[in-house]
């Protein structure tokens, strides 16, 4: 996908003036703890839905889930969330794929502050997840917020895709009749705090 001078400088600037609202997005999204089986949690669905509503929020309006079956954890299904941006092509698209969940923070006494609690210092982002993988995530979310916000149509159609990566394998390859695509409900209040160059795990 290609972009002209005049068009790259109106995205930049545009993302550049997003920066509270990225910290605000990883603060919200390092809150809610999303641990695989694997790691004793019980998955993603919890952050899936908050980011969801975030997502509508920010001007996403074509927003889908595709559930992955997974008796391990208490719902029962690991969510693979999907926001697309039509394009001027169909024939083509852009995909920019992030994951949910985290790795456990760890020996909680390392941890200058709780893990679970996003705060900025010395212009860096700190907390579980923020650069594994929420900066990924955070950044390509803004990135195509800012097409939506500049009126400026891709030339191909472009899908953030954010999922459980346990699971992404056995959703893309499941029949519609296995892994069913919904709207997915709203989410429930989650606290984050306000108030970025890089993002990095506490000292």
């Amino acid at each position: 996908m290609t972009i002209d001078k005049v068009s790259f400088k109106k995205i930049s600037e545009r993302i550049d003036s997003y920066r509270e609202d990225c910290i605000r997005l990883q603060f919200g999204l390092s809150a809610i703890p999303a641990l695989s089986p694997e790691n004793g949690g019980d998955g993603e669905l919890p952050k899936a839905r908050f980011l969801a509503e975030r997502l509508r929020e920010l001007g996403f309006t074509d927003i889908f889930e595709i559930n992955a079956p997974d008796s391990r954890v208490s719902s029962g299904q690991r969510p693979n969330l999907i926001a697309r941006i039509p394009g001027k092509c169909t024939d083509r698209m852009v995909w920019i794929m992030t994951h949910l969940d985290i790795v456990p923070p760890g020996e909680a006494s390392l941890w200058h502050s709780d893990p679970y609690k996003g705060f900025v210092k010395d212009g860096l982002v700190y907390g579980r997840g923020t650069e594994d993988n929420q900066q990924d995530m955070v950044a390509s979310i803004f990135a195509a917020k800012a097409f939506l916000d500049e009126g400026l149509t891709p030339r191909v159609r472009h899908r953030p895709s954010l999922s459980s990566p346990t699971k992404r394998r056995r959703a893309a390859t499941a029949s519609p009749m296995s892994s069913p695509t919904r709207k997915i409900p709203s989410a429930r209040p989650t606290s984050s705090s306000s108030p970025i160059r890089a993002t990095k795990r506490a000292p």
